[in-house]
Parts: structure tokens; C-alpha cells; sequence
């Protein structure tokens, strides 16, 4: 007797299974063709660089698609190809409305790359030119950062090496201290003051000293060497001048011992 019940609900069972399927792919079906829930509405949060029809161009979709058909993550990943974008978020708003949340690159210095500028931010990506801004002497919107001398387009691992460098000077003497900062392959820093044309050699470590010696100095190099063209600090107890037009050979005109500047 109760094997005949059990053998009787098996029906019932696979009955209740193919109503919820279907009921399921009706709802389903529903979802992704019904009128209603065609995207109508876009809307797009965080730009400041960027024109909001270049982001929905590069985003590539479009008014009427099915909200529930709309791939969020390809979306996303479009959208962070753009040069300005850092990071992006897609959400879904029922019954017919997309959100693009971006999180914009925010300079934080300028590059100089072949002969062109170049703006730059925190991951050492080199950005497009800005919009918003245009380059005439300056970058317009007060921007005021050294020009950094050394980046080279695709080399983002060394680039990424030198930015880290650069935001270190930036730190350790000031921004507004400086016009120029130079970074060759070695990791060595020669900076110019935004107050005078001398190039002047730190080294590799321990800058702000090495600064500090240079800005003690100045007064002395100024007026007993008008030729000198760069400063030479990485040695300790030495200042070696290298004077303009010089064809060769360098000048160690102070030392712990002689100081004779």
C-alpha cells in the first residue's frame, strides 16, 4: 500500500516541477521582452575631465534595449578603456534605467615626452590631453606642477618607478619650489628651481639635505660662478659645477677640506 502511494506521487511531483518551469520561463520571457522594461533613462555620476557622450559612446548600447539583456560587466570594462577612467560601476535601476557611477584619473604632475606635455596621475598612467583645460605656459585651472623629464610612452613598469620618484621630490622639497624634475634610467634626480635656471644633481637618496646644501650655497654660486649651468650634490663633502659652454671636464670648487667656494 505504501509503495502504491509513493508510486501515485511521482506525477504529482513531476507535474508541480514542469508548472514551475514553465512558470518560471513565462516570467522569465516576460522580463526580457516586455515594452516596460526597455532602457529609457541614462544616467552618468563622477565626470569632470570627460564629455558624457564620449563615455556613453565607448559604454555602446542603446535607448530601448531590454534592461534585463544589458551586459553590466562588458559595459564596465568598456568604459574603463577610456584613458580618463580609473574605475567604473554599472548598476541596474527597474524598471527602465541604467547608471554609470565613474571614478575619474586625477592628474598629479605633468610630463614632458618626446617634446609634448603630458599630464599624469598616480598609477603612471599618461593621460589624453584634458578637455577642460588646454596647455599655454601652464595648464589652465592654476595647475602648477614641475615638468617631469624621463617617461617614455608604453613603458608603464619604469614610468610607474619615476612617477613614485617624482611625488618623492615632490614631497621632500616642495612643489612650488621646482619648474623641472629629471629622472634618467639609473634612478638619479636633477631638479631645476622655479627660481633659476641651474640644473642641479641629487642623486639618488636623501634629497631634501642635498637641497637644502644647494639653497645655502646659491648665493655664493651665483655670484662667483654666473656661468655655472649645473650643480653636481651627490657627493658627500663635494659641490662640482659644470659652467656653460664648457667643453669638457667638470670643476670641484668645494670640499670638506679646501672649501674654497
Amino acid at each position: 500500500m505504501i509503495r502504491l502511494l509513493r508510486i501515485a506521487r511521482i506525477p504529482v511531483f513531476t507535474s508541480a516541477i514542469l508548472l514551475t518551469g514553465w512558470a518560471g520561463y513565462a516570467v522569465s520571457l516576460y522580463l526580457t521582452t516586455a515594452s516596460h522594461f526597455g532602457v529609457r533613462k541614462f544616467s552618468v555620476s563622477g565626470l569632470k575631465h570627460m564629455d558624457e557622450n564620449q563615455l556613453l559612446a565607448k559604454a555602446g548600447f542603446e535607448a530601448g534595449t531590454n534592461v534585463f539583456r544589458v551586459n553590466l560587466r562588458a559595459i564596465r570594462e568598456r568604459v574603463e578603456q577610456l584613458p580618463w577612467v580609473r574605475h567604473a560601476m554599472v548598476e541596474r535601476v527597474f524598471p527602465d534605467q541604467i547608471i554609470i557611477k565613474v571614478i575619474e584619473r586625477e592628474p598629479i604632475g605633468l610630463a614632458r615626452i618626446q617634446g609634448e606635455i603630458y599630464q599624469l596621475d598616480i598609477d603612471g598612467k599618461i593621460l589624453d590631453p584634458d578637455p577642460a583645460r588646454s596647455w599655454a605656459g601652464g595648464w589652465a585651472g592654476g595647475s602648477d606642477f614641475p615638468i617631469l623629464d624621463g617617461l617614455r610612452l608604453g613603458d608603464f613598469k619604469a614610468n610607474l618607478t619615476k612617477v613614485v620618484l617624482y611625488r618623492k621630490i615632490l614631497q621632500d622639497i616642495g612643489q612650488n619650489a621646482l619648474s623641472e624634475v629629471h629622472i634618467n634610467d639609473a634612478e638619479e634626480i636633477s631638479v631645476v628651481s622655479a627660481s633659476d635656471p641651474l640644473l642641479v644633481n641629487l642623486g639618488a637618496t636623501d634629497f631634501r639635505n642635498r637641497w637644502i646644501k644647494y639653497l645655502q650655497l646659491k648665493p655664493r654660486i651665483q655670484q662667483r660662478y654666473p656661468l655655472a649651468v649645473r650643480v653636481d650634490l651627490r657627493f658627500k663633502n663635494q659641490v662640482i659645477l659644470r659652467m656653460k659652454d664648457e667643453d669638457g671636464g667638470e670643476n670641484i670648487v668645494w670640499d670638506g677640506k679646501k672649501n674654497t667656494l
